[in-house]
């Protein structure tokens, strides 16, 4: 059983006295109101997030000034009128057992390039920036708020007037070092003058803004030593969100390390005399290490709560392996922060959805449940009809769980999708009210003979494999028809978890989500990659959210050969032949050939069982929803949700 002893210590962050080392970070959902307000959307995934067991809970982007009708629905303190409706956020934190922060940004400004607001605004508007937002944390202080964040980082208002690179100015808040920093310290002072020490002040700042033209670490922590008197808690992250090829690293991928800004963080820690926190890619394992070693006194993480919102708990009631993993794939700032639209989190289907969907509760009819398919939709169905109260039985027709994820979740990159996958087969098996059933194979009879109430269809899918390729790909189902030069051709699934692949020169035929990270791993073993696929080029890499694509491009498309509009029609012992789009015909040489063209859905399987229950559902992979975890898991959920009626249906 893990311990959790550095994390579980208490913390008195200014006047406010913590029970553990643990922040949900800030970040928008958009669940607001499109007026600032706030809804039952926002209220009820709060409150499920401040359950988690973490000692504070801050809630994202919220804007000192009137909110500005961009279509983004971000929370406002920018008026009194919105006291009202912040202290029912605050109260519902504080009814979860944890205190209530609140991030302050200027919204108008966040929008704004930062040569204009910088060095365009006069000293009159500077001071009515500064104004704003004292009068906005006094506004949050009304409303029952512990703490107030003040985002001073990812290029946000008081990144621009200390940074010598963008700050012209002529005026009392432009020239020398002391009058960059004037800016912060002034907005710092007039929070204090606000609030009179009564509630705490976070400040979050990038350690490093990872452009040459930008700051430097030297230089943040020059500045961060000068107005750290000010501050109750520096919370450390890194990069900018104005610059699309920095997200990724503000928000890590599975792709990159963990906790990439605990180095940053651990340097501050050394040098003010402040406390620290640190944020970016953390789990509660990073986060009891960090604190243990002193190098920050608390962690803020928001991925690893909405992938688990009682995950604190869990780790504190010594149930650490019951804990949902997060794999780090950004669906849930993809959505946001990069389409301005409703947060969702992969692997947990009520994330963003609480309000509307409710949570599972004990049905009061014991129903039957046969699921067929263990792979994430099946087991997703499984442990979320067990939790209604249903008996299940679950049934896969090879020897073990997991479907087409235990191939996906085998490659290099992938450890944290491992992780997910050992958990979803813990969690059903221990669970008694799941009965699994291996190398069975669902017939109509078979179903008929359990009586079931309902059955849900998660039968997976097929992968494509051209005739050409046939069994030298791998594919039973095409076995015994014209195939490659016999080990010439693997198909991807098959390829993933082997490490590095035979052969120097490596063609991927595929270039969506799964080829390309699969170049991207051949690419770190040192071999030579070319990428074909029949798409145009700027559909390359459709199916990950922007903040993933990013990366990928930058890490491979440079170091690779893309062929885009060119189709696969051969593969011979020279190598792979195609044909372009105006119908030429040539070989590009190689020693492998990677199929990557997708899945076909097994829609025979639900054909088949149609009628052989009251209700029969098909989901995952062998729907046209298919094709992710998001999509599994989600249609999983949203199935078993609809057999009890309408009760917390969504």
């Amino acid at each position: 059983m893990k311990e959790y002893k550095n994390i579980f210590r208490p913390v008195k962050i200014g006047p406010v006295n913590l029970k553990n080392r643990i922040e949900v970070a800030p970040a928008a959902p958009f669940l607001a109101g499109f007026d600032g307000s706030v809804t039952p959307d926002l209220y009820q995934h709060t409150v499920d997030l401040a359950r988690s067991g973490a000692a504070v809970v801050t809630l994202g982007v919220s804007s000192v000034d009137r909110p500005v009708s961009l279509g983004a629905r971000v929370l406002s303190a920018g008026d009194f009128l919105y006291v009202s409706t912040l202290e029912s956020m605050a109260e519902g934190i504080h009814s979860a057992g944890a205190a209530a922060s609140i991030e302050l940004v200027h919204s108008r400004y966040m929008l704004t390039p930062a040569d204009i607001v910088a060095n365009q605004l006069s000293t009159e508007e500077v001071e009515d920036i500064i104004r704003l937002f004292g009068e906005a944390a006094e506004r949050c202080m009304a409303a029952g708020f512990d703490m107030v964040l003040i985002h001073g980082g990812h290029g946000n208002v008081p990144s621009m007037f200390y940074n010598p690179h963008i700050n012209k100015r002529t005026d009392k808040y432009g020239g020398s070092f002391e009058k960059r920093c004037r800016f912060g310290l002034e907005l710092l002072d007039a929070v204090h003058a606000k609030t009179h020490g009564k509630i705490a002040v976070e400040y979050r700042i990038s350690a490093d803004e990872m452009r040459e033209d930008m700051t430097t670490f030297d230089e943040t922590l020059a500045y961060a030593e000068r107005v750290q008197d000010g501050i109750d808690l520096l919370h450390v992250s890194r990069g900018l969100l104005e610059d699309p090829k920095l997200v990724p690293f503000v928000h890590a991928p599975s792709y990159l390390p963990k906790a990439p800004n605990l180095p940053f963080a651990r340097e501050f820690k050394k040098a003010l005399h402040i406390p620290v926190s640190v944020v970016n890619s953390f789990d509660l394992d990073l986060a009891e290490k960090a604190i243990g070693d002193g190098d920050v006194d608390m962690v803020a993480m928001m991925r690893t709560i909405m992938a688990d919102t009682r995950c604190v708990k869990k780790a504190e009631a010594g149930c650490a392996e019951d804990i949902r993993p997060c794999v780090r794939c950004n669906t849930c700032i993809g959505r946001t922060h990069g389409q301005f639209i409703e947060v969702r989190c992969a692997v947990n289907p009520l994330i963003g959805r609480q309000a509307k969907c409710g949570f599972p509760v004990r049905s009061a009819e014991k129903k039957n449940i046969l699921v067929v398919g263990g792979g994430p939709g099946g087991m997703e169905a499984a442990r979320t009809a067990s939790a209604r109260g249903f008996k299940v039985t679950l049934a896969e027709k090879s020897d073990h769980l997991g479907g087409n994820l235990v191939l996906a979740s085998a490659g290099d990159l992938k450890k944290e999708l491992k992780s997910y996958l050992d958990w979803f087969v813990r969690t059903v098996e221990k669970d008694p009210d799941i009965d699994i059933v291996l190398n069975t194979e669902v017939t109509r009879d078979y179903a008929e003979s359990l009586k079931p109430d309902a059955i849900i269809v998660a039968a997976g899918s097929d992968p494509v494999i051209p005739e050409f390729c046939g069994a030298s790909a791998g594919s039973a189902e095409n076995a015994g028809k014209a195939a490659a030069p016999d080990g010439k051709v693997i198909w991807i699934g098959d390829a993933e978890g082997k490490g590095s692949i035979e052969g120097e020169r490596i063609l991927i035929a595929g270039a969506g989500l799964t080829g390309l990270e699969y170049a991207l791993e051949q690419l770190n073993h040192g071999k030579q990659i070319t990428v074909i696929d029949m798409i145009p080029r700027e559909e390359v890499g459709a199916g990950t959210n922007s903040i993933n694509r990013s990366y990928l491009e930058q890490a491979l498309l440079p170091k690779i050969d893309l062929r885009c509009e060119v189709k696969l029609k051969d593969v011979t012992a020279e190598g792979a032949v195609i044909e372009d789009k105006d119908g030429t015909v040539s070989t590009i040489p190689c020693d492998k050939v990677v199929l990557s063209f997708g899945f076909r859905p097994k829609v025979r399987v639900y054909e088949e069982l149609k009628g052989a229950a009251k209700d029969v559902i098909a989901i995952g992979d062998c729907t046209a929803r298919g094709g992710n975890i998001m999509a599994a898991v989600h249609g999983a959920f949203d199935a078993v949700m609809q057999l009890q009626h309408t009760e917390g249906a969504c």
